[in-house]
């Protein structure tokens, strides 16, 4: 087992990205920073994700020995693998939520009936032409309550309130590392099309009219018609097909 084989805790942090990149060129392959309390946690583009002790809240450091040797080969080739790397993480997020019937919402958030119960963040740690490692973070509300007067209450909910009753958060915590383990170790042995395959299927957007909101502001609406091995969405209007890269992309509705 590769991931979870070190977990670094403390009871209170500012920042868990922060911290597990301050410490990137110290931990090993797969290591977790796990915080009590956050004083600071954030979504996609800078957004601020509120934090709740019935949350989970895991960040995790990966260190694959050939992602070097791939940006050698082809920077193109390089994001294409880092992403399908974000596609098997996300995967193994998603089979353990999977008795929850969640599903993905692209480009990196997990839904149940409809509404957001978490997301995830990737970001490569660069050392001049080299990778030192890889971050990814991620936020799942599970015990906590979001309010009706919330803003958020018409987009976002959590476990508890989908199904009722508590979930054991260190079970959960458990299922989820020994889940995206599985499929860490997929994406070393090259099973690039199929990780592809299953997190394209399990899309719950794909196949509708939908509404991407850029990071410039503007809209573009359109069918959801396809996703590219590298990630990209491919938007289709009466005129054209678009290829957006989830890069640009605030939202999705």
């Amino acid at each position: 087992m590769i991931i979870g084989n070190k977990v670094y805790h403390e009871k209170k942090c500012f920042n868990s990205l922060a911290w597990a990149k301050s410490e990137i060129n110290r931990v090993e392959d797969g290591s977790i920073f796990l915080a009590d309390v956050h004083e600071y946690t954030r979504g996609r583009s800078g957004r601020i994700w509120k934090f709740d002790p019935n949350q989970l809240i895991i960040t995790l450091v990966l260190k694959p020995a050939n992602l070097n040797e791939i940006f050698k080969t082809s920077s193109e080739c390089l994001g294409s693998r880092i992403n399908q790397l974000s596609m098997a993480i996300s995967l193994g997020v998603l089979s353990a939520l999977k008795k929850f019937n969640t599903k993905l919402k692209w480009p990196n958030d997990f839904l149940v009936d409809g509404k957001k119960i978490g997301g995830i963040l990737g970001e490569v740690i660069w050392n001049g032409n080299s990778i030192d490692g890889i971050i990814y973070g991620f936020a799942l509300n599970v015990n906590n309550i979001i309010e009706p007067d919330d803003d958020l209450f018409k987009k976002a909910t959590t476990l508890y309130q989908v199904f009722g009753k508590k979930i054991d958060i260190q079970i959960l915590y458990q299922e989820i590392i020994q889940s995206m383990d599985c499929y860490y170790q997929r994406w070393l042995n090259s099973e690039f099309d199929q990780i592809f395959s299953e997190w394209k299927h399990n899309q719950f957007y794909l196949g509708k009219n939908v509404t991407v909101h850029n990071k410039d502001g503007s809209l573009q609406k359109g069918l959801f018609s396809d996703l590219l091995p590298n990630g990209d969405l491919v938007l289709e209007t009466t005129k054209e097909k678009k290829i957006i890269s989830f890069s640009l992309v605030e939202d999705l509705e």
